[in-house]
């Protein structure tokens, strides 16, 4: 992979901004930082008087303040004499007990920076789950908002991926800059400020070797961004793996497949095992290099400091001092070099979150649609003029110049051979697709105009699969209009023959359903979808075989709800079964993408001869609700 653009490499920082929505978090956690900072550097500063005393004992504590804190003509820092002036008066003349003094400093200063730590900490995980439920929320919403193409092709897997996972980069990431981040820089400041008051020159050469820790440092970050994008990638496809054998244990084990699909997730693991590696191995190199490097500059210092002390008569607790304060410093060199490369994983987590959140969405926001006219209520007609639409990628048109006009409140079956298009026609009435050509239009309107989230509260959609959610029987009959009253939601109920079978359930309308709708029939849930779809009144009905998951007793009992709520609604139909297809006002046969013909039934059978065949082949017979033989006969 090359290098990434500088757009991507600040893609983390950009994410970050908004951590600045917790001003009074990082106010405190500043504060905290400072004080844990400021109690650290003192007590290193203290570190040179316990040695004066034990090595030098015709020093006196205020002596030793005053020289080196209160401005002194040898190591006068004389913004800090008033301070000095003020220590030195409060310090005992002898020296034991100047001593025990100092130690009770320094258990002061541990005890009040360790606090601090402990305040910053707590609020660095806050402000960095926090910020970080922030995106998991903009990042999911987007997702809902992707066009239907978009997301189907993408995948639930994928979708899911960059939701859990990339935001968990950057929550780590967040955690990383607010924590020990500020907590070891505030460290390697306060004992860096230690050591130049202490002997400045002495710590300007051990600066020397930051340079060459920061070349290796950014060498390994490089390759661990590159391997971490990798890993997500491969994360991605072990995660479609698992769901695809985990939610289908049925097909997997009738097929004796446990083996196969152990396979395929062990040949998953092991992408994801490799491009670990590849991260650890750099991770695991940054340490060790550094410490060498560090030692080196180290061992130079010591060097030249031997010089100064052996040559030059300099203070050998002055070295020691300064030597004791630089491997302070040093020791938050590791550290840094873990958080670069933490930065690095978080900063591939920002860029494909930034590439998620780039993509264009459906315009269902009210800043964007309110400037749409609004559809009234279709009480006209709707048209399909010469729509064509091509699936990304497929060689051939799904649809191909349809031309089509529906009368309001007309049942209207679409039917054909699998793939002839029916679906993807209907897809296009709630602009779950979008022609390439063409246009539908409803009472005379293009609806690719029209405000899209009003558009499509005057549509139900009922489809084989029954789809619900893992919550009450009534939110589920609610779904999409959660501010219903429960008694209109018990009427519709009433009205899809639901009520029956669940008022006798022990908590009624407010018992749980498992994944799925589990502990509910086939029928039972299909009942339920079609109470959803009454609560919404909608003005136009699409069933999208909606009855060809369920035994032949409950599609009956289906069939005579959706007869009679369909009065007064234009009504789509597609179905396999004869019995739903024979009773509609209109049918509509299409094949390769193209309506070949549309009539009643009878019409049909008369002079359509796709027609004919599909009722032999595909438009199976059963009995409709009246009892009758449906099932047509070969000529």
């Amino acid at each position: 992979m090359g290098q990434s653009s500088p757009s991507h490499r600040r893609a983390f920082w950009r994410t970050a901004r908004v951590i600045g929505r917790y001003r009074l978090y990082l106010t405190i956690g500043i504060v905290a930082v400072v004080v844990s900072s400021l109690c650290f550097g003192a007590g290193l500063g203290m570190v040179l008087p316990v040695m004066h005393l034990l090595l030098q004992e015709q020093h006196t504590l205020d002596e030793l303040v005053f020289r080196y804190i209160g401005g002194g003509p040898e190591r006068g820092v004389g913004f800090l004499h008033d301070a000095g002036d003020m220590l030195a008066s409060v310090v005992a003349d002898d020296p034991f007990r100047a001593f025990l003094q100092v130690i009770g400093i320094v258990l002061l200063l541990t005890v009040v920076g360790n606090a601090s730590r402990y305040v910053h900490g707590i609020m660095a995980i806050t402000i960095a789950h926090r910020a970080a439920m922030i995106w998991r929320g903009r990042l999911f919403r987007h997702q809902l908002r992707l066009p239907y193409p978009v997301l189907m092709a993408q995948g639930f897997t994928n979708s899911i991926s960059r939701v859990l996972n990339d935001t968990a980069k950057l929550t780590a990431g967040y955690q990383a800059i607010l924590g020990r981040a500020a907590l070891e820089v505030g460290k390697m400041i306060a004992a860096l400020t230690a050591a130049f008051i202490i002997n400045w020159r002495l710590t300007l050469m051990a600066l020397l070797v930051g340079p060459l820790i920061a070349l290796v440092t950014g060498y390994a970050g490089r390759r661990i961004r590159k391997a971490t994008r990798k890993v997500l990638e491969s994360v991605r496809e072990i995660l479609g793996v698992a769901r695809e054998s985990l939610s289908h244990p049925k097909v997997v084990k009738v097929h004796d497949a446990e083996s196969y699909e152990g396979l395929r997730f062990r040949r998953a693991d092991q992408k994801i095992y490799e491009q670990q590696m590849v991260v650890r191995h750099a991770r695991a190199m940054l340490s060790p290099v550094n410490e060498v490097l560090s030692l080196l500059g180290v061992m130079i210092v010591a060097v030249i400091a031997a010089w100064f002390v052996l040559r030059q008569n300099t203070p050998a607790e002055e070295f020691l001092a300064v030597m004791g304060a630089l491997i302070a410093a040093g020791s938050s060199v590791k550290p840094l070099t873990n958080l670069h490369s933490e930065l690095r994983e978080a900063d591939v987590g920002a860029e494909r979150l930034m590439e998620a959140m780039a993509s264009p969405t459906e315009p269902l926001d009210p800043a964007s649609s309110r400037h749409l006219p609004v559809l009234p209520r279709h009480h006209r007609s709707i048209e399909f003029s010469g729509v064509l639409y091509r699936y990304p990628g497929a060689a051939a048109a799904a649809l191909d110049g349809v031309d089509l006009h529906i009368q309001h409140g007309l049942r209207v079956a679409v039917v054909g051979a699998n793939g002839s298009g029916k679906t993807t026609l209907l897809s296009l009435v709630p602009r779950l697709l979008e022609p390439d050509r063409g246009c539908v239009r409803i009472d005379g309107v293009d609806i690719a105009g029209c405000n899209l989230r009003l558009l499509r509260r005057q549509i139900a959609v009922v489809t084989q699969e029954s789809v619900l959610f893992s919550d009450t029987i009534a939110r589920n009959i609610a779904y999409g209009m959660m501010g219903a009253p429960l008694a209109d939601v018990e009427r519709a109920a009433r009205v899809a023959h639901a009520h029956e079978f669940i008022e006798p359930l022990p908590d009624g309308y407010n018992t749980m359903l498992g994944d799925g709708g589990s502990g509910l029939s086939g029928g039972q849930q299909q009942r339920i979808c079609i109470a959803r779809a009454i609560l919404r009144d909608p003005a136009i009905l699409i069933l999208d075989e909606a009855t060809s998951q369920v035994d032949a007793e409950s599609e009956e009992k289906i069939n005579a709800v959706l007869r009679e709520f369909s009065v007064g609604r234009t009504t789509f139909i597609i179905a396999h079964r004869l019995s739903t297809v024979i009773d509609c006002d209109l049918i509509v046969v299409m094949d390769r993408g193209r309506i070949i013909a549309q009539g009643t039934h009878e019409q049909l059978l008369e002079h359509c001869t796709a027609y004919r065949l599909l009722t032999q082949t595909q438009l199976h017979g059963s009995r409709s609700a009246s009892g009758r033989q449906t099932g047509i006969a070969a000529p």
